[in-house]
């Protein structure tokens, strides 16, 4: 009906819930369905009729959370198959392999298994690798195996589990997403990613001097994105009016951010926990003189 209706107008969408780091491990062990009817089975009525159990609606977990857990289960099916990225920019997967160290791989008998980088034939269950390396998976996946133009790619904290110089890559590998047509909406904790978003911005500019610090800190033209292609909202209290501002009060709401062409996004909300930390610091530091 989407299709008919509204053609291409409504992106697909592609979530990385938070919980997909728990996915990765048990993906396997992962079937709410035939497990809460176990669990149902053995606590009630033996008399119960079994179809009432079949019909009954469970609502224990959110959607994204369903569609990770049916995502990651099904992995031998996706691997199977080619998204645009593979295809026509591979440089992409590469960055990606970079930031893992390595790669994901699917047998035949749909055992999954981490290859790190290292020249050694090694192969690591989930398991039994980084909790980086799981909270990556389905977004490695999503990558290779299924990501198409127009998409959206939505993606809970994509910082969980990484390494500040790892959550920086994270953020130049979704400015380059944007720029090969992706729709990439994140929520975030993440000053690194933030900053590192800001420099993207600051350095897509044509002057001689960007052009140097481009070329010396190992980036890419395809990773630098303008102000135009990205809005931020603080989730913040703010003065609301109502009524046609007869009446105002206070609220939790989201607020758009200032994003300046030349110095990036105006993360408050960061700026300011980061500003009484250095306060408090210098005041250890030079309090005694």
């Amino acid at each position: 009906l989407k299709e008919i209706l509204f053609g291409d107008s409504l992106p697909n969408p592609f979530i990385a819930s938070a919980e997909r780091t728990g996915a990765a491990i048990f993906r396997k062990e992962l079937n709410f369905t035939r497990n809460r009817l176990l669990e149902e089975m053995t606590q009630t009525d033996k008399n119960l009729d079994p179809r009432e159990l079949l019909l009954k609606e469970y609502q224990d977990y959110a959607l994204p959370v369903h569609k990770n857990v049916d995502f990651t289960r099904d992995l031998e099916t996706t691997f199977k198959k080619s998204s645009f990225i593979k295809e026509r920019h591979p440089a992409v997967l590469e960055d990606f392999a970079d930031i893992i160290g390595g790669t994901y791989t699917v047998t035949r008998n749909d055992e999954l298994y981490y290859v790190p980088q290292n020249g050694k034939r090694v192969r690591l269950s989930m398991d039994e690798s980084s909790s980086a390396v799981r909270s990556l998976l389905d977004i490695g996946f999503y990558l290779r195996h299924v990501a198409k133009p127009g998409d959206l790619l939505m993606v809970d904290e994509p910082e969980l589990n990484l390494h500040p110089e790892n959550q920086r890559r994270v953020a130049r590998l979704f400015a380059r997403l944007v720029n090969l047509g992706i729709k990439v909406f994140i929520t975030t904790h993440s000053d690194y990613i933030i900053k590192e978003l800001n420099t993207l911005i600051m350095l897509d500019h044509d002057k001689p001097h960007l052009k140097r610090i481009i070329e010396k800190e190992g980036y890419q033209p395809e990773e630098l994105i303008s102000a135009d292609q990205i809005r931020v909202y603080i989730a913040e209290e703010a003065l609301i009016k109502l009524d046609g501002g007869q009446r105002k009060t206070r609220c939790q709401t989201l607020t758009p951010a200032e994003i300046d062409p030349v110095y990036g996004i105006e993360a408050r909300s960061f700026d300011t926990t980061i500003e009484t930390m250095n306060r408090i610091q210098e005041e250890i530091v030079w309090g005694d003189e």
